[in-house]
């Protein structure tokens, strides 16, 4: 019968057009109606109006495929309602997920073969267009106060809810509503989409770093941070001009548009660019409110501007304009990036097409042009698609940003960068354990800042390994093999080997370079300490003699040559062991370290 209920529709559809067709078809071939009477004829078939007909196999089906199309649908009416009831009971029995709010982002999150079968969905608005559509799929649909829904349903086999009713403030409550209602000693998530940055970080700091009950782990998430952290794992910082990683040349991106995407990409640009030999990055704003929208990311990320290596530059013009397109900007040296994230689409579009046909045009006919142009469509056009197959007219154009592949189970859970950052923060702690179940506890045990302070250190480690010539790729390998094979191929390639294994017998306690510029060891570890500074910077610490963290102080926060006393060299050993453990890191996640030419 539940599988009869979830295929209701097609079922009865099949039904009624066979009986359609092979009533109409009986009653003409009998030639003893006219026209008119055989569609009647045909239409009391389905309400037990039978008449008179001459003996014929095929109203015979007929009418028993309108006495099954009646039949079916009053059954399945009657018994939807405890079919629902059953449905929801029986998912309950073992772990499963919650949805809570179909926005745009669920809905594609549910789209994207998430299971159905242990998935329950709670939406407020009973008039909402894709209920329907998820209750033909199999899922459960709760629709009503949310509320309500939560304090009814059995949260013991909880594994995890994802909270996306497209209002922060609802999704906040919501979570709130959810951790003082679970009672369980299972393992539970909670993601809670909060889009707005001053919302995330007050909330991060007055719940996920005070309530700290070990079976919940609270994760908080946008769609724009989403939609940077895919750029960028595609598309490096660097574009198609990873040679300036060698050099010590200055480098420069433009970011066109003021959208919260921008935001998001204005801090994934601010801790990802800080390369090993220090290289300085102008990073240009580029748009009619240019000038508004730097005194926003000042607002946002108020010491920003003691980043060393960072420059950040206005540019108020209009994309409506000539002007724009023959600007000096577009010419600006070792340009790796063109980032277009406005808020609407379609002119994310028109600006790259126009860049394409009026900036670049020369260049790219050339094969001169080494800057990637990136361009956020949200839905995908379908002229985006060919744009980024198209890399003969459009060389080096791709567009991001697309919501049906950003609002993923990958992208959203992301295990493999959350395991990395697990096994991390453990070797902050000195832990020599990697049983899941340590790591686990130990992450709940530490602060939300330091969480994030983990995952942007995991976001930074394709910088480290571009310094090193690498790159790492998705194995199906075991463990064991990928240990192996990624420790072969890093541990060679370190330059003074004999040294290096020296540093690291020393480091808890002696090891200090007198200068960074000695090995590449050294010069990638200095771009872990500058990431953490700028990740620092950006969520408004300073320096200070005497560490602070309340007050977000911290005597860590300056150039690593400016350490001048022997407990603060000391901390030097994390950003050595940030280094020499990644294909420690790359191996526990599922990754292979590869050469850059794929050997």
């Amino acid at each position: 019968m539940p599988k009869i209920l979830k295929h209701k529709k097609n079922i009865l559809v099949t039904l009624a057009t066979s009986t359609t067709i092979l009533g109409l078809s009986g009653f003409y071939l009998s030639k003893d109606s006219t026209g008119l009477e055989v569609l009647n004829h045909t239409l009391g078939l389905f309400i037990f109006e039978w008449v008179d007909y001459p003996d014929s196999w095929i109203l015979d089906i007929a009418t028993l495929l309108g006495i099954l199309t009646i039949s079916l649908g009053l059954l399945t009416l009657f018994f939807s309602k405890y079919f629902h009831q059953w449905q929801l009971k029986s998912i309950q029995r073992r772990p499963y997920s919650i949805v809570i709010g179909l926005s745009e982002q669920n809905i594609s999150l549910l789209k994207s073969t998430y299971p159905e079968q242990s998935t329950i969905i709670i939406e407020k608005d009973k008039e909402h267009p894709h209920l329907d559509i998820f209750k033909e799929r199999g899922f459960a649909v709760i629709q009503g106060h949310t509320k309500e829904a939560i304090e009814n349903l059995n949260l013991c086999y909880m594994e995890r809810c994802i909270i996306s009713t497209g209002n922060d403030r609802k999704n906040i409550a919501l979570g709130k509503l959810l951790m003082n209602v679970i009672k369980s000693d299972h393992k539970q998530t909670i993601y809670i989409c909060i889009s707005n940055r001053d919302l995330n970080v007050l909330f991060k700091q007055d719940v996920i770093g005070c309530d700290k009950r070990k079976n919940i782990t609270v994760i908080t998430y946008s769609l724009y941070e989403n939609m940077a952290k895919k750029l960028f794992l595609e598309h490096s910082i660097l574009g198609e001009q990873s040679n300036i990683i060698n050099t010590k040349d200055d480098f420069s991106m433009i970011l066109v548009g003021d959208s919260d995407l921008a935001i998001e990409l204005v801090y994934h640009i601010s801790f990802l660019s800080t390369l090993p030999n220090e290289n300085n990055l102008t990073l240009y704003l580029v748009g009619v409110n240019a000038n508004k929208f730097q005194d926003k990311i000042k607002k946002l990320f108020p010491k920003i501007e003691k980043i060393p290596h960072l420059t950040i530059k206005a540019k108020e013009i209009n994309s409506e304009s000539l002007a724009f397109y023959e600007d000096k900007v577009w010419e600006s040296d070792n340009l790796t990036n063109i980032m277009i994230a406005t808020t609407d689409e379609e002119k994310n579009l028109d600006i790259a097409i126009n860049l394409q046909d009026t900036t670049y045009i020369r260049e790219i006919g050339h094969n001169r042009f080494k800057t990637k142009v990136l361009f956020a469509l949200y839905h995908n056009l379908g002229l985006g698609e060919e744009i980024d197959k198209n890399q003969k007219a459009f060389a080096n154009f791709y567009t991001f940003g697309n919501i049906s592949k950003t609002s993923t189970k990958e992208i959203l859970f992301d295990e493999e960068l959350d395991l990395i950052a697990k096994l991390i923060h453990n070797d902050y702690r000195g832990e020599p354990d990697v049983i899941t179940e340590t790591l686990y506890n130990n992450w709940l045990a530490t602060t939300a800042h330091k969480q994030d302070a983990n995952k942007t250190q995991a976001l930074h480690i394709d910088i480290k390994l571009l310094a090193f010539g690498l790159k790492r790729v998705k194995s199906p390998k075991s463990l064991n093999e990928l240990l192996k094979l990624n420790e072969k191929k890093f541990y060679t390639i370190l330059e003074d080997s004999d040294k290096t294994e020296e540093k690291l017998n020393n480091y808890k306690t002696a090891y200090f370079p007198t200068s960074f510029d000695n090995t590449l060891l050294d010069r990638v570890a200095r771009s872990e300490h500058n990431r953490w500074n700028a990740f620092h910077y950006l969520n408004g610490w300073q320096y200070s003699s005497k560490r602070n963290d309340d007050a977000k102080e911290h005597h860590c926060l300056q150039p690593l040559e400016d350490f001048d006393m022997d407990a603060i060299k000391e901390t030097y050993q994390y950003d050595i062991a940030s280094v020499y453990y990644m294909p420690q890191y790359l191996a526990r996640g599922g990754f292979e370290i590869y050469h850059l030419n794929n050997q």
